[in-house]
C-alpha cells in the first residue's frame, strides 16, 4: 500500500508499516490508497490473521475499512472515498499474429502512476492475471506493467494487428463504473514479467527410531503452511500421490527469506475428505506439540525458477 500523502508514510519500524506488510501477504491481488494512517488501527491490523482481517467481509462498521475498503463495500468505491481501477494481464497466444486467444500472466508487477508521472500505487498481477486498485480519487493515471529487468513489458496494440507498443493504458476515474486497464502482452511475456518462484520438494518424515513413516498416513497427518512477512498466505497437505514422496507445492512466491511450518495434526477419519478446508482443520485438529519450522529464502535473481524446498524431518508423536 502506498499513500498519498507524506504523513501517511510511515517507518518501516511502525505499526502502520506492519499493517501495510500485513494487507500485502493476506491479500496481495489488491491494493489500497488510504488518506490516513491511524495507528490504532494498524496495530489491530497487524495482529490479527489472514483468516481474522478476511472473515471482517461485508462489515462495514469495521475500524479496518480505511485499510481494506473492498472488505467493506461488496463491490463498491470503498469508505476512503475511492473508487477501482481493475487490471487485466494476459499474455496473447497463436502464430499467425495478433492476438488471437489470451493466457493469463501471474505475478507481473503493475504500477499506478498520476498523470504527472509520480507512481502512487504498485501490486503484483494474481495467478488469473488480475489485479485491482482500490481506493483512488477521480483523475486520470497511467497503469504499467513490467518485466523483470525494470523495462515496460510490450503489447499488442490491438487483437487484430502485429503492432506493439509499450504496457501503458490510460485510465480515467471518475463517477462512472470502475475502468479497466487490459493488457494482451506480446507471446512470451508471461515469463519475462514472472516476479515470483515456485517452491517444489518433497516431505519425508521419520520416527523416533529413524524409520520412514508411511506416506498415506503423512499426508493426513502433517500441514504444511507459507508464512510471508508474518501472515500464513498458503496451507498445503503432503500428499502423497508420488510414488516416492509426499509433494509440497507452494506457487507465486516473491523474494525474501519466508517461513515453512510443519504442523502435526490429529485429524479425526470422518474429516479425511477430499479439497478439505485446511485453516479449519488446523484450528480444531493440531496437536498439542510444536510446530516444526524452518526458513526458505527467495532471491531477485531465482524469480521464474522453481525452488527445492526437499525435507526430512522426524515425527513428536511416532
Amino acid at each position: 500500500m502506498l499513500c498519498l500523502i507524506a504523513a501517511c508514510a510511515p517507518t518501516e519500524d511502525d505499526a502502520c508499516s506492519e499493517a501495510s506488510a500485513k494487507v500485502a501477504a493476506c491479500f496481495p491481488e489488491q491494493a489500497t490508497i488510504a488518506p490516513v494512517c491511524d495507528p490504532a488501527t494498524a496495530v489491530e491490523i497487524a495482529g490479527s490473521s489472514c483468516e481474522d482481517l478476511a472473515s471482517r467481509d461485508g462489515k462495514s462498521d469495521s475500524s479496518t475499512c480505511t485499510w481494506m475498503p473492498w472488505l467493506c463495500t461488496s463491490g463498491g468505491g470503498g469508505s476512503s472515498g475511492g473508487k477501482k481501477i481493475e487490471v487485466a494481464v494476459d499474455e496473447c497466444g497463436g502464430d499467425l499474429g495478433g492476438c488471437p486467444y489470451v493466457t493469463s500472466a501471474a505475478c507481473g508487477l503493475v504500477t499506478l502512476h498520476r498523470s504527472t508521472g509520480a507512481e502512487v500505487a504498485r501490486g503484483y498481477s494474481s495467478g488469473g492475471g488480475r489485479f485491482t486498485f482500490e481506493g483512488v480519487p477521480a483523475g486520470t493515471y497511467n497503469v504499467k506493467v513490467h518485466e523483470r529487468t525494470g523495462t515496460l513489458a510490450k503489447m499488442m496494440v490491438d487483437e487484430f494487428a502485429s503492432a506493439t507498443t509499450a504496457a501503458n493504458v490510460k485510465v480515467t476515474v471518475g463517477s462512472g463504473d470502475a475502468p479497466w486497464a487490459r493488457f494482451e502482452l506480446v507471446n512470451g511475456s508471461a515469463e519475462k514479467i514472472m516476479q515470483c518462484a515456485a517452491l517444489d520438494g518433497g516431505l519425508t518424515v521419520k520416527d523416533g527410531a529413524g524409520h520412514v513413516v508411511d506416506r498415506a498416513a503423512v499426508a493426513w497427518e502433517w500441514i504444511v503452511e507459507l508464512e510471508v512477512a508474518g501472515a500464513v498466505v498458503e496451507r498445503v497437505r503432503p500428499l502423497n500421490y508420488d510414488p516416492t514422496k509426499n509433494t509440497l507445492d507452494f506457487r507465486l512466491v516473491r523474494p525474501g527469506t519466508h517461513t515453512l511450518r510443519f504442523v502435526r495434526m490429529n485429524i479425526p477419519e470422518y474429516k479425511r475428505q477430499q479439497n478439505p478446508d485446511l485453516a479449519a482443520l488446523r484450528q480444531s485438529y493440531s496437536a498439542n506439540v510444536d510446530p516444526i519450522e524452518t526458513t526458505v529464502t527467495v532471491t531477485n535473481a531465482q524469480r521464474g525458477q522453481t525452488i527445492s524446498i526437499s525435507r526430512t524431518i522426524v515425527d513428536p508423536l511416532r
